[in-house]
């Protein structure tokens, strides 16, 4: 007889989601994904809004990364408008998109993740165990809260971002100082990635999977998604060949792939698709391409710590060429509204974001995409559960549940993201 039981909180991720299990004489035979968080209907939210409420009304749809919402709106927006920004602004733009990137690794590492690895139950019980490693992270995820306040006014919703410019240019002061900030968590930062290497994990080796990524711009942003089996698709197509669709158990909508599917997108699939590196985060994939390259899921830890190195050192080579430019006075841009549609890929610290919008004459908005980096891991996340329960075909609900759990938080969901 099958009885069903559920898990019905993920711990230690953002938003709400269950795993829904499946028992027979004891043992688990199945397990089902559900992101069940209330849908936000953002992409009908916008219809009808002016070309420039978009990017301040979707960067709502989460608070942890707002930036990258932003930025990949307005791109997406300008794109639409023919509208160029100035080279100031696209700079201070990767700037802020890094700082998130530094924020939320730090996070994830250090609150989300190594409670898993060290025994404890949760966030108090960490910081009475792992006090130096919690401090470490808190200091580098705060200097990536700083980077976002920096550029955008605040770290949540920021404000200072803007179609066609910024609202304000910060101060050469400010930058220098960062630049020292940065240099000294760099120590920090390479710590991190011999943590990362020497957690001992528990998880059984599962099969690595196909992966996609942004590519063809900055670290961090592209032209076009490329995948690890050859394929490359301008960003106008992406959002065809991601082909989303509706699923009955989960309130965010299941990529397909054409048909082609399940990838992965995130901190693994980026390193694995040759994203550019600095050259101390280049020297430490070197140092563990073997543990990386071509692996399972359960690397992605190591990677997103050096990715996090990687983030450190982007935004210091950035300050530097705002401060070897020169900072000037800037404002946005005068926009003319016209007819069109544009899209814009970014890597969100989850993974791949596209936002696409389309507009009439008069600049009103006609139709809107938003596809987020957990939505796309459903498919993936949904295919590791199974490989899981093949690799534990003994496991009784309460062990699985445990490397369940264990499981989907080295995808580092963002829930929120995904039922936008």
């Amino acid at each position: 007889m099958t009885k069903l039981r559920t898990i019905n909180q993920l711990a230690r991720v953002e938003g709400h989601g269950r795993i829904r299990l499946e028992q027979q004489a004891g043992r688990v035979v199945g397990a089902r994904l559900e992101l069940y968080e209330s849908m936000r209907l953002f992409e009908a939210l916008v219809l009808g809004r002016r070309y420039d409420e978009i990017a301040e009304i979707v960067c709502r749809i989460c608070s942890i990364c707002s930036t990258v919402h932003k930025v990949a709106a307005l791109q997406a927006v300008e794109h639409a408008l023919e509208l160029q920004v100035s080279t100031q602004t696209d700079l201070l733009r990767q700037l802020a998109v890094q700082g998130g990137q530094i924020e939320s690794h730090a996070l994830h590492l250090f609150c989300l993740a190594l409670p898993d690895y060290l025994g404890c139950n949760g966030f108090p019980e960490l910081a009475q165990r792992a006090p130096a490693e919690l401090q470490r992270g808190l200091e580098i995820k705060a200097l990536g809260n700083r980077i976002q306040e920096l550029v955008g006014g605040r770290a949540i919703h920021p404000f200072n971002l803007l179609l066609g410019g910024l609202g304000s240019v910060p101060a050469a002061d400010s930058l220098k100082q960062l630049i020292d900030q940065l240099q000294e968590l760099l120590p920090a930062a390479l710590a991190t990635i011999e943590l990362a290497a020497g957690l001992n994990e528990t998880l059984p080796a599962l099969h690595p999977l196909p992966c996609c990524a942004a590519s063809g711009g900055p670290s961090l942003f592209g032209e076009q998604l490329t995948t690890s089996d050859g394929q490359q698709l301008a960003a106008c197509e992406a959002y065809a060949w991601l082909d989303e669709r509706l699923v009955g158990y989960s309130h965010a909508k299941l990529s397909s792939f054409s048909e082609h599917g399940p990838y992965l997108v995130g901190p693994l699939a980026r390193l694995n698709l040759d994203v550019p590196l600095e050259p101390s985060a280049q020297a430490a994939l070197q140092r563990y391409d073997s543990r990386l390259l071509g692996a399972p899921l359960t690397a992605s830890h190591l990677a997103r710590a050096i990715e996090l190195l990687q983030a450190i050192e982007r935004a210091m080579v950035l300050c530097r060429q705002l401060l070897q430019n020169g900072l000037l006075p800037e404002r946005a841009a005068a926009v003319q509204p016209r007819s069109g549609s544009g899209t814009a890929l970014i890597e969100a610290p989850r993974g791949l974001l596209l936002h696409q919008y389309s507009f009439n004459d008069a600049g009103y908005c006609t139709a809107a995409q938003v596809v987020t980096p957990t939505a796309i891991n459903q498919g993936a996340m949904a295919l590791m559960l199974t490989d899981l329960l093949q690799c534990l075909p003994d496991a009784d609900p309460d062990s699985f549940k445990l490397q369940a759990e264990r499981l989907i938080r080295c995808f580092d969901p963002c829930i929120s993201c995904a039922v936008h």
